[in-house]
C-alpha cells in the first residue's frame, strides 16, 4: 500500500500540471480590454449608417466574449454627431480612454479628422465603410474597405469584361470624392484600351452641359458616374430624357432604396416603373442575395440579436468584419509577453496589424481573406447591383470574381481573365431563380418521403461565354421517382433586360428527414432542395428571383406565407396537416476542403457548391390525430377508473378489465409505431402510452390489495380512495403536462 500511493500521487500531480499547461492564462481568461467605437450615434448620419454599423459591432463583441476566449471586451462608445468636429473630438476621447483598438467613423468625411488624433494617440484605428483615398494618410489607420480609386479601377474592369462595352464618359464631381473615382478608371481604362472621355464638374450649370455632351456622343458610351445622390439623380434624369440608354455604373452610395425613390413622382417613373434606374449598375462590397455561405449565416444571426425586420445591409457585414479583426488585434496584444501597459498594447496591436502582409498571413472574414497593402487598405472585389422590380436590389447577371491561381488553358479560353498585372478574375453568373408549388399530394413519415408536383424556373445571362457552367444543368438530389429532364423545358424564350428564361414542370418522390419527438403536435419542414454538382459557387450562384413573388424580404431573399409561391389548394390532400410556411432560399453546399486542388491553400480551401432550395413547413392536425389514435385510449382510461369504483367482491373483474387494457394500448401504440415507421428516439405520445400502463398498474395493484384486505376481513374503504387518488392525480398530471407542452411547442 505504501508503493502505491507514491505512484497515485506522482499520477495526480502529472496530470493536474497538464491540465495546467493546456489553460490558458488565468490572467488572459480575467482580464477585460476597450474597442474603442467612434459612431454616429446622432445628427443626420446616425438612422442611416451609426445604428446598424453599432449594432454589428456589438454582435461581433458578444460572441467573442461568449466563446470565452481573453481578453473580455468591452466597448468604449463616443459619438461624433455626424459632424467632423464630433469626429475629432471622439477619435480625442476615445485616445484618452483605455481603448486598445479603434473602429469607425463609418464615412470618409468624419473619418479624415478623427485619423489624426487617433495617431497622436497612437492607437490604430480600423475604418470599413469609409472609401476615400486619403483616408490612410493617416499613419495609424487601417481600411477594410476598398478605396474610391479601386473601386473606380474595377468599374472599368466590370465595364470591358462583364459588359463588353469599349467607349466610356466618365462624370464626375470636381472634388476629392469624384476625381478618385476618375482617376482610378482612368488607370483601368487605359489597361484595358478603353475609349474614354472625362466630364468634371463643380456645379449644376456645368453638370448639366456634361450630361448634354454625353447624349450628344455618336459613339454611344456607356455612363460612368463619379458623383453621390444629389447629382447623380439629375444625371440620370438628363441622360435617360435624353434618349442615352446606354449602361451607367455608379457608386455603392447609390444602391439605397432611397435614390430609387428620388424618382418616383416623376411622370415618366409613373408610366414605367424603373425608368430612370433601368441598365444602371451600382459596385458595392456585397449583396445578400448573392453572398457566401459565411455571410448569409451572420445575417441570420444578427436578426436573430436585433430582430426579424432588422435590415442588414453591406456596412453591416463591413462592420462586423471590422469589429472581428479588431478583436484579433487586441487579442495578440495580450498575448505578447513585452506588452503589460496601454502603450506598449496599442503599439502591438498595430504590429499585428501591419503584420497582415498577404494571404498566407490573413484573418478569416465574411467577405474573405483580410489583409492589407503596403499602403494599409485592403483588395476587396466589388459586387455589381442593379435596381428590379419595385426598387429591389439585386446582383447583376454577371459578377468579377477574383482567384488565388490561374491556369493557362482557363485564361486562353477566356474563362478567366486580366484585372490587373497578375491578378485574374472569373466571370460569375447570377442565376435569378424560383420555384412555384402546385400540389403536396401526401405525405408518408413511415417511408420518410413526400410527393409534390411543382414548377421551377431560372433566369441568366445570355450569351455568357462559361462552358464550364451551365445554369440548367443542375439536380435534386432528394428526389427518388420522377424524372426532371433539363433539355425539354416547358417553356424558354430571351427576355428584353438581356437574360435566358426557362421553365419547367417537376413532379416526383422526394426522400425527407421526419423529427417525430413532439408527436403529435409535431411541425415538419419539407424541402426540395437542387444543386449544380457541376460549377462551385464562384462559377455560378442561384439567388432567389425576388421580383416574382410578392412579400419579399428585404434582405437575402424569403417569401413570406405563402406570397405567391404555392398555389391555393397545393395542401387540399393533406388531411392531418396544416401549411405555415413557405420559403424560398439559396442552398449552398460547403466543404472545407481543397479536395485535392493543389491551387486551393489556406483560407481558399473551401469549396462551395450553389443550390437553391424550398421549405415547406406543416404543422400536424392535433384534433384529427388525437381522434383517430388515442381516443381508444382515452375511453380505456376512463373504463380502468371506473373499475375502481366496483364492489369489493368483483376484484377478478377489476384485474381482467386492466389487464385487457393494457394488452389494447400496446397493441395501439405498436400500431401508431408503424405508422411512424422506424424511430429510435422516444416521442412524446410514448410517454403517455407510458404513463396509460402504469394507470393499468395501479388499477390491478389496488384491486389485489384490495382483495388481501377483503380476505382479512378488513375494510378496503382506504385502499380503494387510495387507488383513485393515484389514479385521478396521474390521470390529470399527463393531461396537464401535456397542454403545457403543446402550448410552448405550437
Amino acid at each position: 500500500m505504501s508503493k502505491v500511493l507514491p505512484v497515485a500521487s506522482r499520477l495526480l500531480v502529472l496530470v493536474f500540471g497538464l491540465l495546467l499547461m493546456g489553460a490558458p492564462p488565468a490572467a488572459a481568461q480575467n482580464a477585460t480590454a476597450k474597442l474603442g467605437v467612434v459612431v454616429s450615434r446622432t445628427g443626420e448620419y446616425e438612422a442611416s449608417y451609426g445604428k446598424p454599423f453599432l449594432d454589428s459591432v456589438r454582435l461581433a463583441v458578444d460572441e467573442a466574449n461568449a466563446s470565452g476566449v481573453g481578453p473580455r471586451i468591452e466597448l468604449e462608445i463616443q459619438d461624433d454627431r455626424s459632424t467632423e468636429a464630433g469626429a475629432r473630438e471622439a477619435a480625442t476621447r476615445i485616445g484618452e480612454s483605455g481603448a486598445i483598438v479603434a473602429v469607425g467613423p463609418v464615412l470618409s468625411i468624419l473619418a479624415l479628422p478623427a485619423g489624426p488624433a487617433f495617431a497622436q494617440a497612437g492607437i490604430a484605428s480600423i475604418v470599413s465603410t469609409a472609401g476615400s483615398d486619403l483616408v490612410t494618410n493617416n499613419a495609424t489607420t487601417f481600411q477594410t474597405v476598398f478605396r474610391n480609386s479601386d473601386l473606380g479601377e474595377s468599374v472599368a474592369d466590370y465595364l470591358r469584361h462583364a459588359l463588353g462595352g469599349g467607349r466610356a464618359a466618365v462624370v464626375f464631381a470636381d472634388n476629392g470624392y469624384g476625381q478618385t473615382i476618375a482617376d482610378g478608371f482612368r488607370r483601368g481604362a487605359e489597361r484595358l484600351g478603353l475609349q474614354t472621355t472625362y466630364h468634371p464638374f463643380r456645379n449644376a450649370a456645368e453638370r448639366d452641359e456634361a450630361v448634354r455632351r454625353i447624349a450628344a456622343d455618336p459613339g454611344k458610351p456607356a455612363v460612368v458616374l463619379g458623383a453621390l445622390e444629389a447629382d447623380a439623380a439629375p444625371i440620370m434624369m438628363g441622360l435617360r430624357r435624353a434618349g442615352v440608354t446606354a449602361p451607367v455604373l455608379g457608386p455603392g452610395v447609390l444602391s439605397d432604396q432611397s435614390f430609387f425613390n428620388l424618382f418616383r413622382d416623376q411622370p415618366e417613373e409613373r408610366r414605367a416603373p424603373g425608368h430612370f434606374t433601368r441598365d444602371l449598375f451600382i459596385a458595392t462590397p456585397v449583396i445578400l442575395d448573392s453572398a457566401n455561405a459565411e455571410t448569409l449565416a451572420f445575417t441570420e444571426r444578427y436578426r436573430a440579436r436585433f430582430g426579424p425586420e432588422a435590415s442588414v445591409s453591406w456596412l453591416s457585414v463591413q462592420a462586423y468584419d471590422s469589429a472581428q479583426l479588431a478583436i484579433a488585434a487586441i487579442r495578440a496584444a495580450f498575448a505578447g509577453k513585452n506588452a503589460t501597459d496601454l502603450r506598449s498594447r496599442r503599439k502591438a496591436a498595430f504590429d499585428y496589424l501591419a503584420s497582415l502582409n498577404g494571404p498566407a498571413r490573413a484573418v478569416p472574414g465574411l467577405l474573405g481573406p483580410m489583409w492589407f497593402t503596403p499602403e494599409r487598405g485592403r483588395s476587396l472585389p466589388i459586387r455589381m447591383g442593379r435596381f428590379g422590380k419595385g426598387g429591389l436590389f439585386e446582383s447583376a447577371p454577371i459578377q468579377l470574381v477574383p482567384v488565388s491561381s490561374s491556369a493557362a488553358e482557363e485564361v486562353a479560353a477566356g474563362t478567366l481573365v486580366e484585372i490587373g498585372p497578375g491578378r485574374y478574375a472569373r466571370r460569375q453568373q447570377v442565376v435569378y431563380t424560383g420555384i412555384f408549388l402546385n400540389e403536396i399530394a401526401r405525405i408518408d413519415v413511415a417511408q420518410s418521403v413526400f410527393s409534390a408536383d411543382f414548377y421551377v424556373w431560372v433566369r441568366f445571362a445570355r450569351g455568357l461565354a462559361a462552358t464550364d457552367a451551365d445554369p440548367v444543368q443542375f439536380e435534386f438530389p432528394d428526389m427518388i421517382r420522377g424524372t426532371f429532364a433539363s433539355a425539354r423545358p416547358a417553356s424558354q424564350r430571351d427576355l428584353d433586360d438581356g437574360t435566358t428564361y426557362r421553365l419547367w414542370r417537376v413532379s416526383g418522390d422526394f426522400k425527407n428527414d421526419f423529427d417525430l419527438r413532439r408527436y403529435p403536435a409535431d411541425r415538419q419542414k419539407l424541402e426540395i432542395r437542387f444543386f449544380n454538382a457541376r460549377a462551385a459557387s464562384d462559377r455560378m450562384v442561384y439567388v432567389l428571383d425576388r421580383s416574382a413573388f410578392e412579400g419579399i424580404d428585404a434582405g437575402f431573399g424569403a417569401t413570406n406565407a405563402f406570397g405567391g409561391a404555392a398555389a391555393p389548394k397545393a395542401f387540399r390532400n393533406l388531411t392531418q396537416w396544416q401549411p405555415l410556411r413557405v420559403t424560398e432560399v439559396r442552398e449552398i453546399l460547403v466543404s472545407r476542403s481543397g479536395l485535392g486542388d493543389p491551387g486551393l491553400v489556406g483560407l481558399d480551401r473551401v469549396r462551395e457548391l450553389s443550390g437553391f432550395a424550398m421549405l415547406i413547413e406543416v404543422q400536424r392536425d392535433i384534433a384529427t390525430t388525437l381522434i383517430k389514435t388515442l381516443l381508444p385510449v382515452g375511453l380505456m382510461t376512463l373504463i380502468m377508473f371506473a373499475t375502481l369504483y366496483f364492489p369489493p367482491a368483483l376484484a377478478a373483474a377489476k384485474v381482467t378489465v386492466a389487464i385487457t387494457a393494457g394488452l389494447s394500448g400496446a397493441v395501439l401504440l405498436s400500431s401508431i409505431n408503424s405508422q411512424l415507421g422506424n424511430v429510435g428516439y422516444v416521442i412524446a405520445v410514448e410517454y403517455g402510452f407510458y404513463v396509460f400502463f402504469a394507470l393499468c398498474l395501479v388499477c390491478i395493484i389496488t384491486a389485489l390489495v384490495g382483495e388481501k384486505t377483503r380476505l382479512e376481513g378488513r375494510s378496503t374503504a382506504l385502499v380503494d380512495r387510495t387507488g383513485r387518488a393515484l389514479f385521478a392525480l396521474g390521470f390529470a398530471g399527463t393531461i396537464t403536462a401535456a397542454c403545457i407542452a403543446f402550448v410552448l411547442w405550437r
